[in-house]
């Protein structure tokens, strides 16, 4: 309730809300729903890639080592340009492993 209360309140002073970079350089004025977490570029709906982070832990018992990796997951939002850069990143380590 608060806040589609400040949302209203903000808008009658002049605010705008973020919109989606990539459709503003396109010439479409859609808002942003999520922040991409490596370059900061707000995302629409259509631009967006949701992914899910693994959450593990190593925990030293002084006799040896317990590798935990947790139920739940971390969401993440990333745009396309991060995601290309960074499964690029993934290949070129996955392919330096395998030789």
């Amino acid at each position: 309730m608060l806040k589609i209360y400040y949302y209203f309140i903000y808008n009658k002073l002049g605010g705008t809300t973020m919109k989606c970079y990539v459709c503003a350089k396109q010439g479409v004025d859609k808002d942003a729903v999520a922040i991409c977490i490596v370059c900061g570029m707000g995302l629409c709906l259509g631009h967006a890639f949701k992914e899910e982070l693994l959450v593990k832990d190593v925990i030293d018992w002084g006799f040896g080592e317990e590798r935990i990796e947790y139920p739940h997951t971390l969401p993440r939002f990333i745009c396309a340009e991060c995601k290309l850069a960074r499964e690029q990143r993934i290949r070129v380590t996955k392919g330096k492993s395998q030789t």
